[in-house]
């Protein structure tokens, strides 16, 4: 699975659905991390997986709360 090219999804829906960017990072060694307003709203470490993005958006929906 190729991390960056989800977490740039994953960017474009936040802003499109939401109008706010949530900020990706990326690491080296397959980490994928979202935040929103300074709150990790998803780790793939932790997970060991990535959700559907509309699941991700609700996550970041509710960080917005």
């Amino acid at each position: 699975m190729d991390l960056r090219r989800t977490a740039v999804s994953l960017r474009k829906a936040a802003e499109e659905k939401f109008g706010v960017t949530a900020k990706i990072k990326t690491g080296s060694r397959g980490d994928l991390s979202v935040l929103v307003n300074g709150k990790q709203v998803f780790g793939y470490k932790q997970e060991g997986s990535i959700p559907p993005i509309p699941d991700l958006l609700q996550r970041i929906q509710t960080a917005q709360s």
